[in-house]
């Protein structure tokens, strides 16, 4: 799992790909999969990720670790110092919906290139004498399904896919990205980069579909915090959390013709037996806001 280190963003987005590819291969025509790390690495070109703690489930089941670890080391003047390391991070995945949370606090950072490595990615090993460039909490959380369309479809028919994420990033040492993919096409990204709440629907590209061949869906969304200790002033104490722990959902999938207009007359099935919601048409979807509305201004006279 190959780091790169030009900023914390970059780091988080290699991390993210670096884990959904691997996800990927262990795809059948359906899954479901969580990761959990807590992991140090250094400022080496093509170094990989060292792990303190590291769970993983292949079902549903939340995969969960943390770490309470101190380094000794000398900073940038020389000074012998101790930096803390503690975190936690939480990921859990059933068809659909998502839930990734990640966390973590490092206190008085140093930094200084004469340093022992702390992990060694070339033997695989660990010196507790020496000290990492590089502490890192991540949470992924990821599906496969292969969806089979059908009903009236026509040629030209496209499909694209409603996903509504929710979550929050507390400054930028903590951010979140999603993958999204169907077999044979390229791979799209949706970036929570940004300190603050997200409560936000992220509609992908159109995807040809045909009624006779199906579709494999792969998605993942990871969050991650992150800080590059050569990239702090020493004696800094970092705190930051990625929730997106209220889901990140696949809200509906939209079914367009040719010339790009809603169309209704078609359906969807999932080898997982997952019922995925479909976006309705425009006519419906105002009267299902106009009924919303109504709802709300007869509670809100009583």
């Amino acid at each position: 799992m190959s780091i790169r280190k030009e900023s914390n963003r970059l780091v988080a987005l290699s991390l993210g790909l670096a884990v959904f590819a691997f996800g990927a291969e262990r795809a059948h025509a359906f899954s479901v999969w969580s990761e959990s790390i807590m992991g140090v690495s250094q400022n080496i070109p093509g170094s990989n990720m060292g792990f303190l703690d590291f769970a993983y489930h292949g079902d549903n089941t939340v995969s969960a670790t943390s770490t309470n670890t101190s380094f000794t080391g000398l900073d940038g003047s020389g000074n012998t110092q101790t930096m803390n390391f503690t975190g936690s991070n939480w990921a859990q995945c059933d068809f659909g919906r998502m839930h990734c949370y990640a966390s973590g606090t490092v206190t008085n950072t140093y930094n200084n290139p004469s340093n022992p490595l702390y992990y060694d990615s070339a033997t695989n090993t660990f010196n507790t004498n020496g000290s990492p460039d590089t502490l890192i909490s991540l949470g992924f959380a990821g599906f496969d399904d292969t969806l089979h369309f059908g009903g009236n479809l026509q040629a030209g028919y496209q499909a694209r896919y409603y996903w509504h994420v929710d979550g929050n990033n507390s400054d930028g040492h903590a951010v979140g990205d999603m993958a999204f993919g169907i077999q044979g096409y390229a791979d799209e990204s949706f970036f929570a980069f940004a300190p603050g709440s997200y409560n936000t629907t992220w509609v992908t590209q159109s995807y040809a579909v045909d009624g006779i061949n199906p579709q494999n869906m792969h998605v993942f969304f990871s969050n991650q915090f992150v800080v590059d200790t050569f990239n702090e002033a020493d004696g800094s104490t970092i705190s930051g959390t990625s929730d997106f722990s209220s889901t990140v959902t696949l809200a509906g999938i939209e079914m367009l013709d040719a010339n790009g207009n809603q169309v209704s007359d078609w359906t969807v099935t999932a080898d997982s037996g997952t019922h995925y919601n479909t976006v309705p048409e425009p006519a419906s979807m105002a009267v299902m806001v106009c009924g919303l509305a109504g709802c709300l201004m007869r509670r809100k006279r009583r």
